[in-house]
């Protein structure tokens, strides 16, 4: 199957806006999440909607940043806000994440 593609949110400066439903990652091949706003600026949300915790890795980029994936523990029933450096995750203006189909994303892309 395919990566489940996530859009980024973004929030205006001086206003705001509802928070994205987040998106099930693809059992096998997770989620590409679009990294081409100002991504120094970006909120990935991980939800998991498990009954146990669980983990899901950020894919290393193809750059000279990109030596090695990030692991990060999400518990059972919880989202967690994960902000990465672009140069060690990104390639070809995507970040890849994989886990557990419970785990679900969402992105953010902060004024």
């Amino acid at each position: 199957m395919a990566a489940t593609a996530i859009a980024l949110t973004k929030i205006p400066l001086n206003g705001g806006v509802e928070l994205p439903a987040t998106a099930a990652l693809d059992g096998t091949a997770g989620a590409e999440i679009q990294f081409d706003g100002q991504d120094t600026k970006i909120v990935i949300l991980i939800e998991n909607s498990g009954s146990s915790a669980g983990d899901v890795t950020f894919k290393a980029g193809n750059g000279i940043q990109g030596v090695a994936d990030l692991v990060v523990n999400v518990a059972n029933g919880k989202t967690k806000a994960v902000v990465l450096e672009s140069g060690a995750f990104k390639k070809a203006g995507k970040v890849y994440v994989t886990g557990a189909a419970t785990m679900n994303a969402a992105a953010l892309l902060l004024p």
